[in-house]
């Protein structure tokens, strides 16, 4: 009598029992199969965690804060001047506050009090 092929439990019945060629095959395929499913579906979701964290720590990344020049560039030129305020521009800031005033006769000027 043959001995059947895999590990045998206490009451003497196999473990795995393989019957045909093709079976032993099949089992081997959808352990294969198993294995190559397995690492992806893991790292997916250790890598979804990850980036929670990251969003949770770095959320401002996302929606970065507002750049606002006051008087324009005044590190390279004098502060509420045409050139301060275009050399803010080409800095790139989002917005430039300017400190405006109305002279007695009605006339607009910039001046930082």
């Amino acid at each position: 009598m043959k001995q059947p092929v895999g590990r045998r439990r206490s009451h003497g019945t196999p473990l795995f029992r393989f019957s045909s060629f093709y079976t032993r095959l099949r089992f081997i395929l959808i352990l294969l199969a198993f294995v190559a499913i397995l690492p992806p579906v893991f790292f997916h979701f250790k890598l979804r965690r990850l980036h929670q964290t990251k969003l949770r720590k770095c959320g401002w990344l996302n929606n970065p804060p507002l750049v606002c020049a006051h008087g324009g560039d005044s590190t390279n030129a004098f502060p509420n001047t045409m050139s301060a305020y275009s050399i803010a521009l080409h800095s790139q800031v989002d917005c430039i506050e300017i400190d405006v005033s109305r002279s007695s006769d009605g006339v607009l000027f910039a001046l930082h009090d």
